[in-house]
């Protein structure tokens, strides 16, 4: 009887430790799944996102993308800049550029000859009366190049222009186009841009988006390109 005893005990020693043993070894993997766990929530981001909370604006580029200064560009584009161009650089209500290249400045993102890596540069602004009575397709589609005389051939202020695509953009706070083009600036290298140009509907502003490149370069970089410029998003104002 005593014999019986001692080995009931055993087993129950026996299966005490096998069952403090899975509770160490689940207590174990509960740490390490919460340190992955940490791990990921801390990860760094992989997108930086641009945005504009009130005006109902953002996109997004990779994370590893060097932003351009806003006061540069404001500096650069007043710079020995008639009144009547000044006085449009004062309706700009928000704008930002990024690089996938640290050594793109302002100048890039302004002036007509190709950034050598891609950019993407946003901008919201106030119209006057005028602007705004005026506005067209035909105006958004013209805020950087006379496109609409390009495509019919009267003007030759570029080479090579070739309009690539085009397609309406409307959203619940807006419409206005999607159009891809290239050309050469004479002397230049040719480039491909792809611009958004969005009226609100109320007609007191524009929202403007322009991802450019060489052409090369913009191939080369087409997926990323093209997720910069799917995630451009216009909800207006709050």
């Amino acid at each position: 009887m005593e014999s019986l005893r001692l080995k009931r005990r055993r087993i129950n020693v026996h299966r005490n430790n096998q069952f403090t043993k899975v509770a160490r070894i689940a207590g174990i993997l509960f740490v390490v799944l919460s340190l992955i766990s940490g791990l990921s929530g801390c990860a760094a981001p992989t997108k930086i996102y641009a945005k504009n909370t009130q005006l109902g604006v953002f996109f997004t580029v990779p994370s590893n993308w060097h932003q351009i200064p806003e006061e540069d560009i404001r500096s650069y584009e007043v710079e020995g800049a008639d009144a009547a161009s000044k006085s449009k650089a004062d309706l700009v209500l928000w704008q930002e550029a990024y690089s996938a290249s640290k050594e793109t400045t302002a100048k890039n993102i302004l002036q007509l000859e190709a950034p050598k890596a891609l950019t993407a540069f946003a901008r919201v602004r106030a119209l006057t009366i005028e602007e705004s009575d005026a506005m067209s397709y035909n105006g958004l589609r013209n805020l950087i190049l006379p496109v609409t005389d390009l495509i019919t051939g009267s003007s030759q202020v570029v080479e090579d222009f070739q309009l690539l695509n085009e397609e309406e953009f409307i959203t619940e706070t807006g419409r206005g186009l999607r159009t891809v083009f290239s050309f050469t600036p004479k002397g230049g290298t040719n480039e491909t841009v792809h611009q958004t140009a969005l009226l609100a509907n109320d007609r007191q502003s524009i929202y403007f988006f322009l991802v450019r490149c060489t052409t090369e370069c913009f191939t080369n970089g087409e997926e990323t390109a093209n997720g910069i410029i799917e995630s451009f998003t216009v909800k207006g104002r709050k």
